[in-house]
């Protein structure tokens, strides 16, 4: 039997009786190009490519993968994810004023 657990609240989910909301989330870094970039007409793509593929195999790349791209998936519950739905980026509530009604 597979076992489920919201991410959020850890309650169990059992799959036949519980609603279980599924939610995804890519991360990919955004790198801007520059406005007045000039191409090097010696410039040989092939070769920089070349060296890009090499680079992914080294121990250092893998640690700035995860600062360019993630992809995670979390189960929820219904309430937490009525929670999520009023607030995906977990921000603080801002303080609201109640004035009488005088």
């Amino acid at each position: 039997m597979i076992h489920y657990t919201c991410d959020r609240c850890n309650c169990e989910l059992t799959p036949n009786e519980d609603l279980r909301y599924s939610v995804q989330v890519e991360i990919k870094a955004v790198f801007d190009t520059a406005t007045d970039f000039v191409e090097d007409v010696d410039t040989d793509h092939l070769l920089e490519l070349n060296e890009i593929l090499e680079r992914l195999g080294d121990d250092e790349s893998d640690a700035i993968g995860e600062d360019v791209y993630q992809r995670r998936r979390y189960d929820l519950c219904s309430g937490c994810f009525r929670q999520y739905q009023k607030n995906p980026l977990g921000r603080e509530h801002s303080l609201s004023f109640g004035f009488s009604a005088n």
